[in-house]
């Protein structure tokens, strides 16, 4: 008799400690969201969590290179526009100076404005996006152009790229060349203001007259880069939706595996605690009855 009561006791915390242990597993399961802690919990699951979890990091990589490209697309859109209105002023101006009935010290005036101009384009050359210099190639790092002499600067002609994809990189940036034209070349854009300014101050309307024509042509120079950034922007564009969209799915499928169902885990929960419950309150019966045995 007192073997078989030892028996029962010894089963008895037995089983209190297997629904103790359900009750904390479900416990864990409520509070993180997760069904799945160790390998041991679904040897399968924990196979495909792993894979999509690595997907979801490379995919977090790719959305962050796409947005950081189009933060560089942006900005140099931005600077686009800006040396666009520079060269519209820069026309305005000579075309204004190219009459012949302008007194000679107004051009001398112009040739003032011309100069500020000629500086911010300098200074538009010179940008930088997050603390890196964008026209200058991939040497980020150095600035393109000198104040002193720009039109002779020579831009690195490294592209950079973005990896959006496993297999598809995205080139990102332009030339100071491709933009303000060949360095110590006639059409540079730098050049075309000394011109410009030497044509004012020696009174040469005639000259400026045929400046108007390089105007024009650094213009489109800087329109067709315009369009190159904007035909990158859309294609980025459409790049960060699709791996926003592949995010959203690969998040749903791992908490399809991952995941609980919380009213289902309540529901395991109650239960669980209503066995626990019951066994302690059996348990304290058979334990009573077994110390009156060992007492006779």
């Amino acid at each position: 008799m007192r073997v078989t009561s030892m028996m029962q006791n010894t089963q008895l915390l037995q089983n209190l400690r297997n629904n103790n242990r359900d009750i904390i597993d479900w416990q864990n399961k409520l509070a993180t969201g997760q069904r799945i802690h160790r390998p041991g919990d679904d040897p399968v699951g924990i196979g495909y969590l792993m894979r999509y979890n690595s997907e979801l990091n490379r995919s977090s990589e790719f959305l962050e290179n796409a947005q950081t490209g189009l933060g560089y697309l942006n900005t140099m859109d931005e600077l686009m526009q800006q040396s666009s209105d520079v060269l519209k002023r820069a026309r305005v101006l000579v075309q204004q100076a190219a009459n012949g009935t302008m007194p000679d010290d107004n051009r001398k005036q112009v040739a003032l404005e011309i100069q500020q101009l000629k500086e911010q384009l300098v200074m538009i050359g010179n940008s930088t996006f997050a603390g890196r210099y964008l026209f200058n190639g991939q040497k980020t790092d150095v600035p393109p152009y000198s104040k002193t002499s720009p039109h002779l600067d020579q831009t690195d002609a490294g592209v950079i790229f973005m990896n959006v994809s496993p297999s598809v990189s995205v080139p990102i940036s332009l030339t100071g060349e491709q933009i303000f034209g060949q360095a110590g070349t006639a059409n540079n854009v730098f050049q075309v203001f000394d011109d410009i300014l030497a044509h004012l101050n020696g009174n040469q309307p005639d000259e400026l007259a045929k400046d108007l024509e390089k105007i024009d042509q650094c213009a489109d120079r800087i329109s067709n880069c315009w369009a190159e950034i904007g035909a990158r922007t859309n294609r980025l564009e459409l790049v960060e939706n699709r791996i926003e969209d592949q995010i959203i799915t690969l998040q749903k499928l791992r908490a399809e595996v991952g995941s609980v169902d919380t009213a289902e885990v309540i529901i395991q929960l109650q239960q669980k605690e209503n066995v626990l419950q019951a066994s302690i309150s059996v348990g304290a019966r058979i334990m009573q009855v077994s110390l009156v045995d060992y007492l006779r």
